[in-house]
């Protein structure tokens, strides 16, 4: 099996006009959760995390129809009669994958300059270890970050969780209390770190990326 990842990657922002007519190719209240974004980089990550899913939908003969989006009790959104999914984005890049025989995760961070220190709580003291005595400490923090945000996403309860109950076992293989989950690197993304968590078989991947000049010749991606 091949997991596709859905990506798209903006720098500047639209005019007010592409905005508006790519904000209609959502429903009235996801059009509602856009606005609510201060940063006009933030909406983006939320508009084009939608029509990345509606896109993936679309591709495997789904509807992709997202007036039916519901919402679990920790707010983890899913669709009844399609394959689990999941969107994270970060800096300038929204990536969105479609689970197969089970549920899934993605976590997408942009590679900054930040004072891992403060996250030592979150590590054991094994991947701490590993992480202080990499040759580059700051990439190696958010492999691992990374990593633990796809299971717990994958997990569905998100931020109820801390990361620090997640432990990197191998570089395929995460626990989470009873749970082992296969997880793979993502690292086609320059200055961006990556993981998925999943369950099932063995799986590959492969990047679709989705230029953002494309969105506005798609039509109605909303049935």
């Amino acid at each position: 099996m091949k997991i596709e990842i859905y990506a798209t990657e903006y720098r500047t922002e639209f005019s007010a006009d592409i905005f508006l007519l790519l904000l209609e190719k959502l429903s009235p209240a996801l059009q509602a959760k856009v606005r609510k974004y201060k940063r006009w980089q933030d909406a983006y990550g939320c508009l084009f995390g939608k029509l990345l899913l509606i896109r993936a939908l679309r591709d495997k003969g789904f509807h992709g129809d997202l007036n039916e989006l519901q919402y679990t009790e920790y707010g983890r959104p899913y669709l009844r009669d399609a394959p689990d999914f999941n969107i994270s984005h970060s800096g300038n890049l929204v990536v969105c994958i479609l689970g197969g025989e089970g549920p899934v995760g993605i976590d997408i961070e942009e590679i900054r300059e930040l004072s891992i220190s403060e996250f030592k709580d979150q590590f054991t003291a094994i991947e701490w270890q590993i992480i202080q005595t990499a040759k580059e400490p700051l990439l190696a923090f958010y492999h691992y970050w990374t990593a633990k945000e796809s299971v717990l996403k994958a997990n569905g309860k998100g931020l109820s969780i801390s990361p620090a109950t997640v432990h990197i076992e191998t570089s395929q293989e995460a626990v989470l209390g009873q749970f082992r989950w296969k997880i793979l690197t993502i690292d086609t993304f320059e200055n961006y770190a990556c993981h998925i968590a999943y369950e099932g078989p063995e799986v590959s991947w492969v990047v679709k990326r989705c230029l953002p000049n494309e969105w506005t010749g798609f039509g109605p991606l909303q049935s």
